[in-house]
């Protein structure tokens, strides 16, 4: 994420904790000197591709060639060249985020490379302006902790996904970032994000906690498509939290360490 739209909730905490670690809006860790071994939930990384292990977050969430994939929040598009390799030139990849200046590095890099598939825009803080009915999948990286009004923004979002669109949101796992954190703040921070979703109308249908310091949700809309917001947090308040949250994929806890086998430096950026 290029510039950050707000702040709110959950989030401030953790960037109190995290303090020098995460940078205020970005979509990664601050920068260290090349080759140095970071703290914490990185200290085994030395590249973002390592700890963000795009080609199998693209597989699990089901990118194909020929779909149209919105990177919301796709700062200077660390995230989307990957997404536009795996869609291929039948396909398209939408660079979304507030900072126009992030963006105009994406411009620059598609000229570049001569990236063909690949178009900006600029959106606003409570709505992203992605095109109607238009994308397959919207990818969230590090953007839901730091919005201000994620019911407008979602409710808006939700209406440019296709019928089978998905919403995959991956944000940071405050547990694993900081594993002394007590287990109840983080499941309250882990809880908050799902009701974020639901209260705009989403299901989750998938939780994956293989990243080594985020957790995902991949999300779909009830049949019939997008809901207002204010419908959806009425239906939750009617059938109580515990049903609201209830499925069979959806799992709140603190996962116990990292997949059997970590993926290693999957392209040079």
């Amino acid at each position: 994420m290029g510039q950050a739209r707000a702040w709110t909730g959950w989030a401030c905490s953790l960037l109190g904790a995290v303090g020098a670690l995460v940078v205020l809006g970005a979509q990664a860790p601050v920068t260290t000197t090349p080759g140095a071994r970071q703290k914490g939930a990185f200290g085994q990384f030395t590249d973002r591709a390592q700890w963000q292990m795009p080609i199998r977050v693209m597989d699990e969430i089901g990118v194909k060639p020929g779909m149209t994939v919105a990177d919301v929040g796709a700062g200077d598009g660390w995230f989307t060249f990957y997404l536009a390799d795996r869609v291929g030139p039948s396909g398209r990849v939408i660079a979304e985020d507030i900072d126009a200046k992030a963006l105009e590095a994406v411009r620059e890099r598609c000229a570049r490379e001569k990236v063909s598939n690949v178009s900006v825009l600029v959106g606003g803080t409570e709505d992203p302006k992605l095109p109607a009915g238009a994308v397959d999948v919207a990818l969230m990286v590090n953007v839901l902790s730091a919005l201000g009004n994620a019911r407008n923004f979602l409710g808006n979002l939700a209406k440019s996904l296709k019928p089978d669109g998905r919403l995959v949101v991956i944000d940071w796992n405050p547990g694993k970032l900081y594993p002394q954190m007590a287990e109840q703040e983080t499941k309250a921070a882990l809880s908050q994000t799902l009701r974020q979703l639901q209260d705009a109308g989403f299901e989750v249908v998938k939780t994956l906690d293989f990243l080594p310091a985020q957790t995902m949700w991949i999300c779909k809309l009830p049949r019939g498509g997008a809901i207002d917001p204010a419908e959806a947090m009425e239906r939750r308040r009617r059938v109580g939290p515990a049903e609201a949250t209830r499925g069979p994929c959806i799992s709140l806890g603190v996962p116990s360490g990292l997949p059997p086998e970590r993926e290693g430096v999957e392209r040079g950026v």
